[in-house]
């Protein structure tokens, strides 16, 4: 299974949300990417610590723009905005079966996840948390619904 997290620049919600998922489903494959990505663009500290706080390591990250084919190799593909994801269904009709937004899939509750790249301290943390909840219910979801034969069974 390859999951793709999508979001605006690729160094906040959508790299947070790559490591949170790969964190949640080893063996499955999770990337990242921005509709506005630039790898100029650096991961801030904050985000680093975001994952620390999970226990997570900062593998490093560049931030890399969504193409095309990156939505066709997706099995499942999660957008952070429902901006976001009218724009992949509008431009990728095709894809509509796998193209979700994550607090959709997750809790069957339609909300976007607010980007939190500028904001500081509690108020991001308490970003950071509502992603890796979110995270969590996606991944709960993935494991009972999609990952069905003993061998992918998580």
């Amino acid at each position: 299974m390859k999951i793709l997290c999508v979001c605006h620049a690729n160094i906040c919600r959508s790299f947070l949300a790559q490591e949170f998922l790969k964190s949640l489903l080893p063996g499955v494959s999770v990337c990242s990417r921005g509709f506005y990505a630039n790898p100029d663009y650096e991961v801030p500290v904050k985000v680093q610590q975001a994952l620390r706080a999970k226990q997570l390591e900062f593998p490093g990250h560049t931030s890399t723009q969504l193409m095309p084919e990156d939505l066709q190799l997706a099995d499942l593909i999660f957008c952070m905005e429902q901006a976001h994801e009218e724009h992949l269904l509008d431009r990728y009709p095709q894809y509509t079966d796998k193209i979700w937004l994550l607090t959709d899939f997750a809790f069957d509750k339609p909300q976007d996840l607010q980007d939190p790249i500028s904001l500081e301290g509690r108020a991001f943390a308490k970003q950071a948390a509502r992603l890796y909840a979110a995270c969590e219910a996606a991944a709960q979801r993935i494991k009972n619904d999609f990952l069905t034969t003993t061998k992918e069974k998580l």
